[in-house]
């Protein structure tokens, strides 16, 4: 470890053989004393202070199994998720905010206030609520680049300003133990299209190289955008295998968002997906563009070079986050 020498690691372990976690507020305890925490106002050694974490849980829950399930580990699921966007490892980041969510519901199951869970830190942070949230950085990152986004958005979609509050009233649609993936999803499909975007600029000049970063990336999004979908829009009686191109046709959706039946699902090539787009902003071709690329994306990673260019790869990806939006806008006021 980075933080803790071993007398104290040891030390760590013996104490946590001692106590019996029955109480959630034991389990904060012991991360009040045994963590490097983070600092506030600027990232320091984010790698090494989530590695003890990581380090430590790893000890604890080879020392007794029973015991570590049952302590409370909220407090450091959320330092270590804050860690990670540090390190702008998003995917990591999400998972352990969740995990940190999943344990202030167990904690408050069997209380006299059982959905006091929504007023924790870590559903705070899903909300993006700032306030006195500890990991404000982080928070506020994921506020400016979803910012950046909606201002895009609201220029082309010709409907009234989305705004951050209308998101956060959509998230909080999905909050429950078995959707609250979408949330992270989305977060993840945002604050990734920085990064993916920035690699591509670096790479220019090159003769190509992986493109699995970038195909992954944009059928994140239009998985995304069909689990939206289905959850709005779910299986029909007469369909067995409910399917996006099902969902497509559905007369609800296309009178909620306004498009023909149609769009086109399917495609042969990233080139024919990006081709078809032509300069279109509309509900019409987003939803046709992240269809293809989950049909498309979904069943390979080896297709045609288009990511020389970031350029290409920005249209595609706002594309799909048009779609997405155009969810959020008719389904989350």
């Amino acid at each position: 470890m980075y933080f803790f020498n071993q007398p104290l690691i040891d030390y760590a372990v013996e104490y946590f053989r001692q106590v019996d976690f029955t109480d959630p507020a034991q389990g904060d305890g012991f991360w009040g004393i045994f963590a490097p925490g983070n600092t506030i106002y600027i990232s320091d050694r984010p790698y090494e202070r989530l590695s003890d974490y990581e380090g430590m849980l790893r000890l604890l829950r080879a020392a007794d199994q029973a015991k570590y399930e049952l302590m409370h580990k909220g407090t450091s699921f959320y330092i270590m998720s804050w860690l990670a966007f540090d390190l702008r490892n998003y995917e990591k980041a999400l998972f352990y905010i969740d995990a940190g969510v999943s344990e202030d519901v167990r904690k408050t199951e069997n209380t006299p206030t059982p959905d006091s869970w929504k007023a924790q830190p870590g559903t705070d942070f899903l909300r993006l609520q700032q306030g006195n949230a500890v990991a404000g950085r982080a928070i506020d990152k994921v506020r400016l680049i979803l910012g950046e986004e909606l201002t895009r958005f609201n220029r082309i979609s010709g409907r009234p300003p989305l705004t951050i509050d209308d998101v956060i009233r959509f998230v909080v649609l999905f909050l429950n133990a078995t959707e609250r993936t979408i949330i992270s999803a989305l977060y993840i499909f945002v604050m990734e299209s920085r990064e993916r975007i920035e690699e591509l600029t670096f790479r220019q000049g090159s003769r190509g190289g992986s493109n699995q970063p970038f195909t992954v990336h944009l059928l994140t999004g239009s998985l995304l955008f069909e689990s939206l979908l289905k959850h709005f829009y779910p299986q029909s009686k007469i369909s067995k295998n409910w399917t996006l191109n099902d969902v497509l046709q559905h007369t609800d959706f296309r009178k909620d968002l306004n498009v023909p039946a149609n769009q086109g699902a399917s495609a042969s090539t990233l080139q024919e997906i990006y081709d078809a787009i032509k300069g279109s902003n509309t509900a019409e071709t987003a939803i046709s563009t992240a269809a293809k690329l989950r049909n498309t994306t979904g069943h390979n990673l080896v297709w045609d070079d288009l990511f020389s260019n970031p350029v290409i790869y920005r249209a595609l990806f706002e594309q799909v986050m048009n779609a997405i939006l155009y969810v959020v806008d008719a389904k989350g006021r």
